[in-house]
């Protein structure tokens, strides 16, 4: 199975329609919470709401809390800059004392970055009140907690799912490099290769961001984190690197007999990595049954062992040392990729078992 561009766009259209979906719905419910208190602060509950939005509930979460905390905070530095200078006359004193304080809050806490617009606001009214302040904040603070019960109840995204989306995609960009290496051969043309390797680094890059902000279920009890799986699937990747550049380093050195098993033992490895790979992929992305790492990996051990006993006669018949250099150093990075299937393998395993 090749991969399938078709899939991300998909993905991400499908984030745009849930958006779009979260964002109408908050919206109207803002507008109409607030009509129904009678409150003069509509527009910065909607703004709050749709600010609060994001593509997983994991981060409207932590954009809404933060927004929450801003609020307070931002009300609070913005009546303390009204009550440092209250004269119309002050009003740049009163803009550049709030945005400084509130701006280097945001450094150390960048959630609450909203808390700048909230005490800007305060700061350049004249007739700013605590009365006013306080309802724009209980505004702000209705509008993300809008926004944050609208992303958890109408089409949900967690990111724990969309972690297991990326990752399911990168096992898919391990299984196409396997497939396309030319391990033993001539690379007729490395732009396809190295195409892989940026695609997998994108969508690496993707999956740190998307685990780091995981805060629903992004552990198993007694299991490791997504981190621990991820981490497991990068280490495949650099296996694969390793694998890669031996090959071409050491390929030349080889005779015909050493070629042949080292075609055999890169062959076992494609065919049973590919296989589990992609039955891997599919567990990830739509809860297929998870693959048994031992009995679908054993062929992988076998191959090793045969290269290993030629390497062996090698030495006893005091055959050419660049010979057994070269045979050791591909017979080492085709045996780590087997091992780098096995160590995803038993994280998978250990957390499944954890999760039933």
């Amino acid at each position: 199975m090749t991969s399938n561009p078709l899939r991300d766009w998909r993905m991400h259209r499908a984030d745009a329609l849930r958006i779009c979906a979260q964002s109408l719905i908050a919206s109207m419910l803002c507008y109409a919470v607030m009509k129904l208190i009678g409150s003069a602060s509509v527009s910065w509950a909607v703004f709050s709401s749709l600010f609060s939005l994001q593509v997983s509930f994991d981060r409207s979460l932590k954009h809404g809390l933060g927004q929450m905390t801003g609020a307070v905070a931002g009300t609070v530095v913005g009546l303390a800059a009204v009550h440092l200078f209250p004269t119309g006359a002050d009003a740049l004193m009163r803009l550049a004392f709030a945005t400084a304080i509130t701006c280097l809050a945001s450094t150390i806490f960048p959630a609450t970055n909203y808390s700048i617009v909230v005490a800007a606001a305060i700061a350049l009214e004249p007739s700013s009140d605590i009365a006013g302040a306080l309802s724009r904040a209980e505004a702000i603070i209705l509008g993300a907690a809008i926004g944050i019960a609208v992303s958890v109840t109408v089409w949900p995204q967690f990111a724990r799912s969309r972690a297991f989306g990326i990752m399911a995609n990168l096992l898919d960009d391990c299984r196409e490099l396997l497939h396309v290496l030319p391990i033993l051969g001539p690379a007729d043309s490395r732009v396809s290769v190295d195409a892989l390797h940026e695609r997998f680094m994108r969508h690496l890059v993707d999956a740190r961001a998307v685990c780091g902000e995981a805060r629903i279920k992004a552990h198993f009890t007694g299991g490791p984190s997504l981190g621990a799986v991820l981490f497991a699937i990068e280490t495949l990747w650099h296996g694969l690197v390793l694998l890669d550049r031996t090959g071409e380093s050491e390929s030349a050195a080889l005779d015909d007999e050493d070629r042949r098993l080292l075609l055999e033992h890169v062959d076992v490895v494609r065919r049973c990595g590919t296989a589990y790979l992609d039955r891997l992929a599919a567990y990830m992305r739509s809860g297929a049954p998870l693959p048994a790492s031992e009995r679908s990996l054993q062929p992988l051990d076998d191959a090793h062992a045969r290269v290993g006993s030629h390497i062996d006669a090698s030495l006893r018949s005091r055959c050419d040392a660049s010979r057994v250099q070269a045979m050791s150093a591909l017979s080492f990075a085709l045996g780590q990729i087997g091992a780098n299937f096995a160590y995803i393998g038993r994280v998978l395993e250990k957390r499944d078992a954890a999760r039933h």
